[in-house]
């Protein structure tokens, strides 16, 4: 009789493991952050602009969806329950009893080296952050939108997002939350204050400017063409 591969889902997740997907959830809490960033900013500069709408703008709305999009997929990929790699993961090992302990040596062994007390004291702050942050997450909206895993989540399509009406509210309040989560788990493993939401304040800035000189540089050489 041929045995039955294990259900990864009743696994339980160790410290080991957490340690190792840090660093992916890490980069696509950033790369979500960042599209996202790129989607707003783009957004405010059409906004401000909306007396003009040359071809800039109409290149800038096409690229916004874009950004949309690849924030979406990125999101998606953090927080599929489908996938061993997940937020949702970090959650289930961070409820278990021996994950304060656990955590809280590695941090005390982090640079620079703290004490076990002082350790406890942080880790323990920060995964209530981490707890807080992972409870604002409204999964019945994420949830309109059927699970996807890890190869499938490319595929999505904007009239599925569309269709299962994700908003853009949604998610927004989804990419701060992840952000969160992200930080606060990079803080726990390795003591680095490293916030993905600091890409998403760049990339805002840095998109806004430049498409809303774009548009208004176009649309000032059409006002001045006799």
């Amino acid at each position: 009789m041929k045995k039955e591969a294990p259900n990864t889902d009743e696994l339980p997740v160790t410290i080991e493991e957490v340690q190792r997907m840090e660093p992916q959830l890490h980069a696509w809490s950033e790369m979500a952050a960042r599209a996202y960033g790129f989607y707003s900013g783009i957004n405010e500069a059409i906004k401000k602009s909306a007396d003009k709408w040359p071809t800039a703008a109409h290149h800038a709305s096409d690229y916004r969806q874009e950004m949309a999009m690849m924030a979406i997929i990125r999101l998606f990929a953090t927080m599929d329950r489908g996938s061993r790699i997940s937020f949702q993961s970090v959650y289930k090992y961070l409820q278990t009893n021996a994950a304060t302990d656990e955590v809280s040596k590695l941090f005390a062994t982090a640079e620079p080296p703290s004490s076990i007390e002082a350790a406890r004291g942080a880790v323990t702050a920060s995964m209530a952050r981490f707890f807080e942050a992972y409870r604002t997450i409204d999964f019945k909206a994420f949830g309109r939108i059927q699970s996807f895993r890890n190869g499938q989540v490319a595929h999505i399509s904007w009239p599925e997002i569309k269709a299962a009406k994700v908003t853009y509210s949604d998610l927004e309040t989804l990419l701060r939350s992840v952000c969160v989560l992200a930080g606060e788990l990079k803080l726990m493993l390795t003591g680095c204050n490293d916030w993905p939401s600091d890409e998403f304040d760049g990339s805002h800035r840095q998109a806004y400017q430049f498409w809303l000189k774009a548009i208004e540089a176009e649309a000032a050489g059409r006002t001045a063409t006799p």
